[in-house]
């Protein structure tokens, strides 16, 4: 839920920019809402996933590390335990 209301104001954010970069260089007009409509709508669509994909892989990695770690304590007490 809170993915989708980020992608939404992102989305905004996103139509506010493009907006106000093509009025800047031409005049007011339908195609410049049609487009800065187009690219916030595929931003506010596309956030969620592209957010979503980004967490997996902290989360993945962040896993990892710990496996590593623990990997890396129990090398090191075996070594110590050696005669």
């Amino acid at each position: 839920m809170i993915r989708r209301i980020t992608g939404i104001i992102v989305g905004v954010l996103a139509f506010l920019l493009v907006y106000w970069l093509t009025s800047v260089t031409s005049t007011p007009s339908s195609p410049n809402w049609a487009l800065a409509a187009l690219v916030g709508l595929v931003v506010a669509l596309i956030w969620p996933w592209l957010f979503g994909l980004y967490m997996v892989r902290r989360v993945r990695q962040n896993r990892q590390d710990e496996i590593d770690k623990e990997v890396q304590e129990q090398l090191a007490k075996q070594q110590n335990n050696q005669p």
